[in-house]
């Protein structure tokens, strides 16, 4: 699989502000900023480069406190897989808001979704990326 080199730091603030903006969509039971959470996400599925807040870490915040973030080496298929596996995970919950169903269960979902998200970027612990590496083992076969 292609590899690219991107900023762990920079990777780590977009999953903070993508928690954050699902934690406030959470206490304020904000639907539609689920929505744009996730269609924010979702564009990280087709290039880092569109992933916006961590081409705002990337070439802004890195600048302006002169800041050397060290590169890591990924596989493209890792971090577009998990793009998009936590935004349809986050528009399951926004679709079940949306039509009333399970309303209640919906935001503990969404709750559960953004912990995930806040583990990845503080622990480093991403269980979509474990998914992709299980998938890719089991269709390796």
């Amino acid at each position: 699989m292609k590899q690219c080199s991107i900023y762990n730091n920079s990777l780590r603030f977009s999953r903070a502000i993508y928690g954050v903006m699902i934690l406030i969509a959470f206490f304020v039971h904000n639907q539609w900023l689920v929505l744009i959470t996730s269609a924010l996400m979702a564009l990280g599925i087709f290039s880092i480069k569109l992933n916006i807040p961590y081409q705002f870490h990337a070439l802004v915040l890195n600048r302006m406190f002169k800041k050397k973030s060290a590169l890591i080496q990924k596989e493209s298929g890792e971090l577009n897989f998990v793009a998009g596996m936590t935004a349809a995970l986050l528009l399951a919950g926004f679709l079940f808001i949306y039509f009333g169903k399970f309303v209640d269960y919906a935001w503990i979902y969404i709750l559960i979704v953004d912990f995930l998200i806040f583990l990845a970027c503080f622990v480093g612990f991403c269980v979509a990326t474990l998914m992709y590496v299980f998938f890719k083992k089991i269709f390796k076969r």
